[in-house]
């Protein structure tokens, strides 16, 4: 397999990883969107159409919650 392909799993696993190591929902989100778009690049190399696809709804599920996330904190601070 490609070394490239190959690091390319490996920076997605660990990024993976490291997004169920934070407390903070948002945190998470941004880290597993990050992880979910290595895969996205992973699944490129591996020509695995299973993986970009999952990959791509990981991404828009996380872009989704993240924007929602900095809509309340936006409207907390103004009611403030």
């Amino acid at each position: 397999m490609n070394v490239v392909a190959e690091l390319l799993g490996y920076i997605a696993i660990a990024t993976g990883f490291f997004a169920i190591t934070k407390k903070e929902m948002g945190a998470f989100r941004l880290w597993h969107l990050i992880s979910s778009f290595f895969y996205i690049i992973y699944g490129v190399f591996l020509e695995s159409i299973p993986l970009i696809i999952a990959g791509v709804v990981f991404c828009i599920i996380h872009v989704y919650h993240l924007n929602k996330i900095k809509k309340e904190r936006v409207n907390s601070t103004q009611k403030s």
